[in-house]
């Protein structure tokens, strides 16, 4: 009886063990899972977050790429006028106070007006959520005329003796044809056909930085 009595305690103190070491297993896994979950869970937080520093950063160094891009063509011409162009100069003067006399000549030259945009004053910003980049782009300007001095033509001349013609009067003649040169440029459009090209330029320069792909260029 004795003999059977201590059997049993026996199988009681294995299945008692047992159970003590599948609790201790059991809450070893357990802590393990929940310290495998938090730093799961701070590793996922740590990844969001450098992420959208990361974004943030990429989209603030596009905006410096583009705009120091685009700042470093500085005066940049986006349009020539040429022409070859006839004028006349006319130059007047009363002898006696009351006696007209007349001098002049008719003449041309060949020369080109050039028009472009100051691309250091360009301003830049990227509208991360509308996915547009708005560019404040500077209107075109007329940055020379130019006149091949080569290629000076008189047509006709009329010198008065008591009106003479001076080398004065040739100088003032060629201001008056840059002057009229740039007039008719600007009348045939060479500001606008400038605004468009530099506004291809501009498209073209961003759509060949990298990460930019998917937005929208507008202009103001």
């Amino acid at each position: 009886m004795n003999s059977i009595r201590q059997n049993r305690n026996k199988i009681y103190i294995i299945i008692t063990l047992v159970a003590l070491l599948l609790a201790v297993i059991l809450l070893i896994c357990y802590g393990t899972r929940r310290r495998t979950e938090k730093e799961e869970a701070a590793q996922a937080v740590t990844t969001k977050t450098e992420k959208e520093k990361k974004d943030k950063v990429l989209i603030s160094v596009n905006t410096e790429t583009i705009r120091d891009g685009l700042s470093d063509m500085g005066f940049l011409v986006t349009q020539e006028y040429y022409f070859t162009q006839v004028e006349k100069y006319t130059k007047e003067k009363n002898i006696f106070i009351v006696i007209p006399s007349t001098s002049g000549f008719m003449y041309s030259y060949d020369g080109a007006v050039m028009a472009g945009v100051d691309f250091g004053k360009i301003a830049v910003e990227t509208n991360e959520a509308a996915k547009t980049i708005t560019v404040d782009l500077p209107d075109s300007e007329i940055q020379a005329v130019t006149i091949d001095k080569d290629t000076f033509k008189i047509y006709s001349e009329k010198d008065s003796i008591w009106n003479p013609l001076k080398l004065e009067d040739y100088n003032i003649s060629l201001v008056e044809f840059e002057d009229a040169a740039r007039k008719k440029a600007v009348d045939s459009g060479i500001l606008e056909r400038s605004d468009k090209q530099a506004q291809t330029l501009v498209r073209n320069f961003i759509g060949s930085l990298p990460n930019t792909e998917g937005y929208t260029v507008e202009f103001q």
